[in-house]
């Protein structure tokens, strides 16, 4: 599963930047609608969906939790065009929306680095990611019926704070791959060596 995520290290960093420009946008603009609100958020969470639907398709064969991050990005995808093809729901079922899909998102997270614990360093950043995400989307629940303002306030921060993580474990994946090629190469050539 390492190779896999290290070979697709860039969609991390995607989504990462995905949930920085959304968190920005909310802190620039905390005052938008709740159309407005889930325009913007239905249209990150289907590219968000989109990117890990590739991710979960291209590595089909190496990964053992496909099914599982097929599923995160199909709920991301279904849950994006709803709130697209909807935007004059209510603040409070949009709020619970986005309350379920950050608590599925942090689950899957938080799975995913409990399988990766023994082959990478750093899966601590991923846990981190995944209970803030669970966190946020718990106090979305706990207090659906926030203010516009205070909501997009609470989204932002965490989108900002979820995607530097996001881009911080990528980094790590990115790196730890360029390590593994470099002792990789370091192996054929002392076998050269030898014949």
């Amino acid at each position: 599963m390492s190779n896999v995520l290290i070979k697709n290290w860039y969609l991390l960093t995607i989504k990462g930047v995905l949930l920085i420009i959304f968190g920005l946008l909310a802190f620039f603009n905390p005052l938008w609608s709740a159309a407005a609100l889930t325009m913007w958020f239905a249209l990150l969470i289907a590219i968000f969906g989109i990117f890990t639907i590739i991710a979960a398709i291209s590595s089909w064969k190496e990964r053992e939790d496909k099914w599982m991050f097929l599923l995160e990005g199909v709920i991301s995808l279904v849950f994006g065009i709803i709130l697209f093809s909807t935007p004059g729901l209510t603040l409070l079922i949009v709020s619970f929306a986005i309350g379920f899909w950050f608590v599925f998102l942090g689950i899957s997270r938080i799975s995913m680095a409990i399988q990766l614990r023994k082959e990478i360093e750093g899966e601590g950043w991923l846990i981190a990611g995944g209970i803030l995400s669970v966190v946020f989307g718990l106090i979305i629940f706990a207090r659906p019926a926030l203010g516009v303002g205070s909501l997009m306030y609470l989204i932002a921060f965490f989108a900002l704070v979820i995607g530097i993580l996001f881009i911080a474990v990528s980094l790590k994946l990115r790196k730890g791959g360029k390590w593994v090629k470099g002792k990789v190469e370091e192996l054929k050539d002392e076998i050269d060596a030898i014949e």
